[in-house]
């Protein structure tokens, strides 16, 4: 399959997505709500919500697939960012621009397709799609189905606002150390660059006086899950505990995987007593999940530590790790399974 030409206005469509400031960052559960939607609305395999840069069109949520990225010059999707609203294709087999395509005659052998163009500041920066291995009809009807979800996605893109101190840390970097910044397990930031974000955090809150809260996570007793159940089930229980952290947390928070089964939550302008309440949702939400490993039910649970600059003096980003690393030893000793601070 050609590459999909390269849109006019390209430039202005690469700065409209940087500026958007959610390319290179963890991946987003609140996408996954939209994704099952259609997945279920169209009894589709497959949906995605993608961004499309100048090389990589990366995956912000996917249902269907394991998939992070790929090549923007064999994506059907680079062909989306060239139309103003959507592209709907009945049988990719009898479209000249896809019926060569990879996609189309190997692997997963698509045959459907419709992808919608989500725009910044007036530019297509991104498609929400949905993909079938067999030829569907599409009509009147599921089409303004799919414009009312596509709303809901728009939505979401426009509300999307990291804290700036997490849109400093990427556009200051080239796309393989943005890459580096990343945990490979979770998709969170990385310790190093969490403890970039908790500094440059800090110095915002000089500046700004508004609360600074630090949360320490840990997953209880997981050296013997490990022992119990093998590693690969451990890292599928990081995962899911990432997962709920994510989707508990504002857009403007950061979070990163501090260490094996360890996390750092910095919450900007966040008072203490809001973090409580966070913590306690948290908490609640890991209580109601459990694993299977080989027909057997598996539970999990947290302690979590929290610290905050208007609960007690602190005068630097060390002093404040060091109190959220203090409530969650005093959370461990106090049974395991709660927050303190």
């Amino acid at each position: 399959m050609p590459s999909a030409p390269i849109p006019e206005n390209e430039q202005s469509r690469l700065e409209a997505l940087n500026e958007l400031g959610i390319l290179y960052t963890p991946l987003e559960d609140r996408f996954d709500s939209i994704t099952r939607t259609i997945c279920r609305l169209f009894d589709v395999p497959i949906a995605y919500v993608s961004l499309i840069d100048t090389d990589t069109q990366w995956i912000k949520s996917i249902q269907g697939l394991e998939l992070v990225d790929l090549p923007r010059n064999t994506s059907i999707c680079a062909h989306t960012l060239l139309v103003e609203e959507c592209i709907v294709c009945e049988d990719l087999t009898q479209d000249g621009r896809f019926n060569d395509s990879l996609f189309v005659t190997e692997g997963l052998k698509l045959r459907f397709y419709v992808g919608f163009a989500l725009k910044s500041r007036g530019q297509n920066i991104g498609t929400l799609c949905m993909v079938d291995i067999k030829p569907r009809q599409f009509s009147a009807n599921d089409l303004a189905a799919m414009r009312d979800i596509y709303t809901w996605a728009q939505t979401e893109v426009n509300l999307t606002q990291l804290s700036e101190v997490q849109v400093q840390l990427i556009t200051d970097l080239d796309q393989a150390q943005r890459e580096a910044k990343l945990d490979g397990l979770t998709g969170l930031w990385n310790h190093i660059t969490a403890k970039d974000i908790l500094r440059r955090a800090y110095h915002r809150h000089l500046l700004t006086l508004f609360p600074l809260t630090a949360m320490m996570v840990d997953i209880d007793n997981f050296k013997q899950i490990n022992d119990d159940y093998g590693h690969p089930f451990g890292d599928s229980v990081i995962e899911q505990i990432s997962k709920v952290l994510r989707t508990s947390l504002r857009p403007s928070d950061a979070i990163g995987r501090y260490g094996g089964d360890e996390f750092l939550v910095i919450l900007e302008n966040c008072p203490f007593d809001r973090a409580e309440e966070l913590s306690s949702r948290i908490l609640e939400h890991i209580n109601t999940l459990t694993f299977d490993h080989n027909g057997q039910s598996v539970t999990v649970s947290i302690s979590i530590g929290l610290s905050a600059t208007d609960r007690e003096s602190i005068n630097s980003p060390e002093q404040l790790l060091e109190a959220a690393d203090r409530g969650l030893y005093d959370a461990k000793e106090s049974g395991r399974n709660c927050a303190k601070g």
